[in-house]
């Protein structure tokens, strides 16, 4: 397997997690809307921890991603040079 397509397929499972984080995110933020029609102050801390938790572990998948966006660009460009050489 080349560079290029090993780069792909880490990117792809990369978007995966970047999905499955975002989607968890999501279902936090729709119970926090719930938990904020009652006075659960407890559950809601709780959700906010976790929030917070995902919303970091998101921002740290995206930067992982932007990083590997630029691998895959780069080794893209580097397989184009070796053919264009030959």
């Amino acid at each position: 397997m080349s560079d290029f397509d090993q780069l792909v397929k880490e990117q792809m499972q990369l978007m995966d997690q970047l999905l499955d984080v975002q989607g968890e995110l999501d279902l936090y933020l729709e119970t926090e809307k719930r938990l904020l029609q009652g006075e659960k102050k407890e559950e809601r801390h709780k959700l906010h921890d976790q929030i917070k938790q995902k919303r970091e572990e998101l921002q740290k998948v995206q930067t992982l991603f932007t990083k590997q966006t630029e691998q895959v660009i780069n080794s893209y460009k580097q397989m184009e040079k070796s053919s264009t050489v030959m």
